[in-house]
């Protein structure tokens, strides 16, 4: 149990870490797109490893699978791992990470490690991690296994779905990722999260029900599992990657991954098994994915918009925005230390009418 746990803290991170390094890499205007990689890397590894245990499944009987079989594939990754460490090695640091480096400007001092609990951006990041990590707990562990256990389904059925869903997404997960540099991250999240909230309750009565074919119910499966779970994936790296400054931009992304990853999909199946033993129904399921939803859709409303930010900025995004407050509220100098009586005194000469009804304070600094 200590490896596993120890594996999905790595594995967490290698996630962060490689959408960091794309984002870093990626030219403006086609970060989205450059950055949704990092989604089909993890496509390809889920549908690599079905393949592997199909084939091995084809070739061994019950016996061996159960007395030996089963470590191979473990023992095959040994590959991988040799080609992960080869490719890390010769990884050259990002241009972003040089750039700052190599400025001549000061050096900020690293924030405490709880200082990314007082940041605003850090808990909208974990709140659009809510979404992904929640749902894709639900659908694809909670809800394959309550198909066959509990509804006594063909097990083909939810298998063949996932799998046929990983990949469509191939064409869903680039094309959202090629969205989000048209349009912004903000509106293909909330656009995702919402139609995971409406076809959450329509989609699961299908899924659910036997007297629909097996082939209806997969499609109903595909469609919920690419809005609530691959749609999502496809913008959460690149989005959280623009939002955080260049000083913690690693650590504060793996983190709130990793949280929101391990309170929403850690607790997830458990709560929803409880729920759905005690109203012998699958509608806390439906509910489940609907409330995750409601959380990245709330998250991505109050995320301002981070399409081609600098990310060589030092301040998170939310935290660097402009400060607005009411004019009513600029009565004295003493109002803010860092406004002087020349500044005050000079802007409200300038703006004698007083007819804006709310004013930035970087107008005070002449900036």
């Amino acid at each position: 149990m200590t490896l596993r746990i120890i594996q999905g803290l790595g594995a967490g991170a290698e996630i962060s870490g490689a959408g960091t390094m794309l984002a870093e890499y990626a030219p403006k205007g086609k970060r989205g797109i450059i950055s949704s990689f990092v989604a089909m890397g993890t496509n390809c590894g889920t549908l690599s490893a079905t393949a592997i245990w199909a084939f091995m499944f084809f070739i061994l009987s019950k016996e061996e699978l159960l007395a030996w079989g089963w470590r191979i594939p473990f023992l095959a990754s040994v590959v991988v791992m040799v080609f992960a460490i080869w490719l890390r090695m010769n990884l050259k640091e990002s241009p972003v990470f040089e750039k700052v480096n190599d400025s001549n400007q000061p050096t900020a001092k690293p924030a405490p490690a709880g200082s990314m609990f007082q940041s605003k951006s850090f808990w909208l990041a974990t709140g659009l991690r809510f979404g992904q990590a929640g749902n894709s707990g639900l659908i694809q562990t909670f809800l394959a296994g309550y198909l066959v256990q509990t509804l006594l389904f063909n097990k083909a059925i939810p298998t063949d779905a996932l799998m046929i869903s990983s990949i469509l997404g191939f064409m869903t997960i680039p094309f959202l990722g090629w969205l989000s540099d048209k349009i912004g991250r903000r509106i293909p999240y909330i656009i995702m999260n919402t139609s995971a909230i409406v076809l959450a309750w329509p989609m699961l009565s299908i899924i659910v029900d036997k007297s629909y074919a097996p082939s209806t119910i997969m499609v109903a499966l595909i469609v919920i599992h690419n809005c609530a779970v691959l749609g999502l994936f496809a913008l959460e790296n690149i989005t959280m990657a623009e939002m955080f400054g260049c000083k913690n931009r690693f650590t504060r992304m793996a983190i709130s991954k990793e949280i929101g990853g391990l309170i929403a999909s850690g607790f997830g199946p458990i709560l929803a098994g409880i729920f759905c033993t005690m109203t012998e129904s699958w509608y806390p399921i439906a509910i489940m994915i609907m409330a995750y939803s409601v959380i990245g859709l709330i998250s991505a409303l109050k995320m301002p918009e981070v399409k081609d930010r600098d990310l060589s900025a030092l301040e998170d995004a939310a935290e660097d925005q402009p400060r607005v407050v009411r004019a009513s509220t600029l009565k004295s100098p003493s109002y803010t230390k860092s406004v002087s009586w020349q500044h005050y005194r000079d802007f409200y000469s300038y703006n004698k009418t007083y007819s804006l009804p709310y004013l930035n304070l970087r107008n005070c600094y002449g900036k």
